[in-house]
């Protein structure tokens, strides 16, 4: 492993989600390579710092002030909403929204853009096959989706109906 590696991989080594191989492959790295061995123990000693902070508790008037700032915030936004300001600032954006609408359409207007698309022809042939054709008197199938599980379930479970099927049938012959 090299420092580059090990640079690219050292968060997931300091949250142990590192698989096995990579863990250790990890640890001989630190063990061998003092730049990244200080770097490792700087991380862990700055975590291990801020694990050991007391946590911040707000003051118990936190809360009262927070809300009569919001509320003095929702009074400012409807005292301009009902100014003159707001209702220049709504025209002007009115009128820019037209005036980009207008260029938007006379843009569209100027592109040609074809009518018809027309491709060259095309002379199919079937190519003489490099190997010899399937002669066998079975089907050739050839899987067409990944194989996972619920794909395998399904094929076996094909593959012994007809044979539970067919024994149950004769049981019930058999009686």
């Amino acid at each position: 492993m090299d420092c580059r590696e090990f640079q690219e991989k050292h968060f997931a080594f300091v949250d142990d989600t590192l698989p096995g191989i990579d863990f250790i492959g990890m640890q001989m790295h630190l063990n061998e390579c003092e730049k990244c061995e200080r770097k490792d123990s700087s991380v862990r000693r700055s975590l291990m710092l801020f694990r050991n902070l007391s946590p911040i508790e707000p003051s118990p008037e936190f809360s009262a002030r927070l809300y009569q700032k919001l509320e003095q915030a929702k009074a400012e936004d409807a005292a301009m909403l009902h100014s003159g300001r707001s209702r220049r600032f709504a025209a002007a954006v009115a009128l820019t929204s037209i005036v980009m609408l207008g260029y938007i359409g006379v843009s569209l207007r100027q592109v040609d853009f074809p009518q018809d698309i027309v491709f060259p022809p095309v002379v199919a042939s079937i190519p003489e096959s490099a190997t010899a054709p399937i002669t066998s008197p079975g089907t050739a199938m050839v899987a067409s989706v990944p194989a996972g599980l619920p794909m395998w379930t399904a094929a076996l479970f094909a593959e012994q109906a007809t044979v539970h099927f067919a024994s149950m049938d004769l049981a019930a012959a058999n009686r």
